[in-house]
């Protein structure tokens, strides 16, 4: 494993970097080409208006959410894939891998969180807790999504989930499986850490709107500083700020 600190080749490192923005870009496309047309009830892509889904709603929202979490979530998940993909072209004998099974899995994690997150914002949207666009109609309900969120970021597993997001290195010498195969699980590995990492802190999308793209970048932002900086510091504060957000709420200071 003395390749993990082999630097790569420059080209293998710009075909990396150029296919990570690539997908994000797409992706940040592909979700502001959404919210222009979610609200023309004439649209193939416009937002399930009526308490009952179709199956098509079902469908839409689901790639809705997978696209949000590619978009999100492969910026601060550029080290590791880039670790990766230096590692398995460092010329070490006897380590073989694939770049591109190592992020399919990866984004297979999320995508498995998207369902999830699909199927809390259908059953939310029967009760009316919140809107077509996916914003709480509820203050109980986004104050106990700011609360759980503000508390996620003080526990153990946070901390922990967040220590190897930032530490590419030590992942893979724990993690390491060779071949295509063992990308791709290591990439689904990758993933759940940050599926840990991150879930709470995606549920306040259910705050001010799933399909709020300023909410969404900086909700994007949130996750990518707190992955770069290696300090709890920021985790504090953005929890204590989100269980202030939340008591205001619940007392009715804030809207």
């Amino acid at each position: 494993m003395s390749g993990l600190l082999i630097a790569p080749a420059a080209a293998t490192r710009k075909a990396v970097t150029v296919a990570l923005v690539a997908i994000t870009g797409l992706s940040w496309a592909y979700l502001v080409f959404l919210s222009m047309r979610m609200s023309d009830m004439e649209s193939s892509f416009a937002m399930p208006m009526t308490a009952k889904w179709s199956g098509p709603d079902v469908v839409l929202m689901s790639t809705m959410w997978s696209v949000m979490m590619a978009g999100m979530m492969l910026p601060s998940a550029a080290p590791m894939i880039s670790a990766y993909s230096r590692t398995i072209r460092s010329g070490t004998p006897g380590l073989r891998g694939s770049t591109p099974a190592f992020v399919v899995g990866y984004l297979a994690t999320w995508s498995v969180f998207a369902m999830v997150a699909t199927s809390a914002q259908w059953a939310l949207h029967n009760a009316t807790l919140v809107s077509a666009t996916g914003a709480s109609t509820n203050r109980w309900l986004g104050a106990l999504l700011l609360l759980t969120a503000g508390a996620y970021q003080f526990t153990g597993a946070k901390d922990a989930c967040l220590r190897q997001c930032r530490s590419p290195l030590g992942f893979l010498l724990n993690q390491w499986r060779n071949g295509r195969r063992g990308a791709f699980l290591m990439g689904l590995r990758h993933g759940a850490t940050c599926v840990g990492c991150c879930w709470a802190l995606m549920t306040m999308l259910f705050v001010l709107g799933v399909m709020n793209l300023w909410w969404v970048a900086l909700l994007a932002a949130v996750v990518l500083l707190e992955k770069f900086i290696p300090s709890v510091r920021l985790t504090r504060v953005v929890g204590g700020l989100l269980l202030l957000w939340g008591s205001a709420l619940m007392a009715g200071v804030v809207g």
